[in-house]
């Protein structure tokens, strides 16, 4: 992989999108009184669905690869297959020259291969959780010792940014002895995440005992329907801070490129000193976190090897991009500098995404194709409350915020609820329930387009996403770090967000 490599790449991405910007921006919520299908499917699209019954075919064909349509459909729907083919030639697993396999990596950088991945503790974490934890806890181990042996053996201490409840921390703390330093900005955060830290401990040796019976088919017993922390356990006493738990520490800090992460370790590690390495690990970094800490890793001398996971990518504050609303102003406050682009080769071009592009980056096809997950009916709902919306009260339009309306029954029903919301703003509104029945028969053969086009949209999402990573990427090869990686690091359908960003300083650096 070479400069060169990564900014053809990104051309060709560039190349792809550019007919489609206002596409992948456009608002769900528009559909209907935007015409987005008119205006957005390319035209040889429409014609080959000129009806509901075509639509569902081609959404079992197309994106669900139903085997009973398959020869039936074999001729049919050849623009729309052509369309995701295309999509899917941008995105990061099929950028192999870029895009570094983990089995490459391995053998590149010397990682131990015979280190213990498969301790699978199940108790305390969700499935998908568990599976981001465990793999990236055993990757970042390997990554340390790779480091510490090409450089004389030197300790190494973790920094966990974006800590959150500990997940990552507790399992680099307790299960490979990593001294981990966890920064959140919330102190909250900070605070249980050391509370679930001591209660997971107390019952560690327990766990990792049944975990192993388990690798071997054992299945041991439970005590009734206790608690995972109340479980048939062997636990000890714990009167004092053990060595397992001073290996953990907090810091409730907002982090900046400036950040003194050596001060911060002293603090908490009195072995640590102004010269102790570390590494910078982040396992699903939100919005500008993910790039604020690659500024970290290239301003600190420390700062030996980074393993950053991003996700959020809608929270990224743009540098190019219109003024956007971000919820959390005291957040957006306290940044310094923007999450995209990084890369000197973007921002000469001056490339902005949009927020919509970038929520749409957060979305998974695979995990909507591998369920067959049908667009949310809210979604459907939400674009017809923008037709009554226009028709009755235009000042509003695209400026109501309803949030989400999980429990409702049909359309009537969700319209009461959002009417609670809206009524505030304009004293005079008022539906009649056959003016909403009306809007909903007007409309019902759109719910079906509109599932389509949620799809035939979504196909950007992994495109989106390559813009982002391969510019940070990109960022880090500007600045000479050879040993830069992009890497798959979990299962698509498991945890979407499943990229990692490596890279590892060299000894002269």
């Amino acid at each position: 992989m070479s400069i060169n490599q990564i900014r053809a790449r990104l051309d060709e991405i560039l190349h792809f999108m550019q007919p489609h910007w206002e596409f992948v921006n456009c608002h769900m919520v528009s559909y209907l009184t935007e015409k987005h299908w008119q205006k957005y499917v390319p035209a040889e699209l429409k014609l080959e669905v000129p009806d509901v019954e075509s639509v569902q075919s081609c959404i079992e064909s197309v994106f669900w690869n139903s085997e009973v349509d398959k020869e039936v459909d074999a001729g049919r729907f050849v623009g729309f297959k052509r369309f995701l083919a295309r999509c899917d030639q941008q995105r990061l697993d099929k950028c192999h020259d870029v895009l570094t396999p983990i089995e490459v990596l391995n053998k590149t950088l010397d990682l131990d291969k015979n280190v213990e991945q498969n301790l699978s503790i199940k108790e305390f974490m969700s499935k998908k959780k568990r599976h981001e934890v465990e793999i990236t806890a055993a990757l970042v181990d390997r990554l340390i010792q790779s480091v510490s042996k090409h450089n004389n053996n030197q300790d190494v201490f973790v920094v966990d940014a974006g800590d959150g409840k500990g997940y990552l921390s507790s399992r680099l703390a307790l299960q490979y002895g990593h001294r981990v330093l966890g920064i959140d900005a919330q102190k909250l955060n900070t605070e249980n995440a050391l509370k679930r830290n001591r209660k997971l401990q107390r019952v560690w040796n327990g766990l990792v005992k049944r975990a192993e019976l388990e690798q071997q088919g054992v299945t041991p017993k439970r005590r009734g329907n206790k608690a995972a922390a109340e479980m048939d356990l062997p636990t000890q006493t714990v009167e004092k801070p053990t060595e397992q738990e001073t290996l953990y520490k907090t810091a409730a800090v907002f982090i900046t490129p400036d950040i003194n992460i050596a001060q911060l370790l002293q603090h908490q590690f009195p072995e640590a000193n102004d010269a102790s390495s570390f590494c910078l690990t982040g396992l699903h970094t939100c919005g500008n976190l993910a790039a604020t800490c690659l500024r970290v890793f290239n301003e600190n001398p420390q700062c030996k090897l980074i393993c950053n996971i991003g996700c959020c990518y809608h929270l990224l504050q743009e540098e190019y991009a219109m003024p956007e609303y971000f919820a959390n102003e005291t957040i957006s406050a306290l940044q310094t500098a923007p999450g995209f682009p990084m890369s000197k080769f973007l921002r000469d071009k001056r490339i902005a995404l949009g927020r919509n592009a970038r929520m749409l980056a957060t979305q998974s096809l695979e995990r909507v194709t591998d369920e067959r997950s049908a667009m949310n009916i809210s979604l459907f709902y939400r674009a017809l409350l923008e037709v009554l919306i226009c028709e009755n009260a235009s000042d509003l339009k695209q400026k109501v915020q309803v949030g989400k309306i999980r429990k409702f029954t049909n359309f009537s029903n969700y319209i009461e609820f959002c009417y609670k919301k809206i009524a505030p703003h304009n004293a005079n509104l008022q539906w009649r329930a056959e003016v909403v029945d009306g809007v909903q028969q007007q409309y019902a053969a759109d719910e079906h387009y509109m599932h389509l086009f949620y799809l035939l949209r979504m196909c950007f999402a992994q495109v989106l996403e390559s813009l982002i990573l391969l510019d940070r990427l990109l960022y880090l090869e500007e600045l000479g770090y050879e040993k830069s990686y992009l890497v798959a690091v979990f299962d698509a359908v498991i945890s979407p967000r499943r990229f990692g960003i490596i890279a590892l300083k060299s000894a002269d650096r």
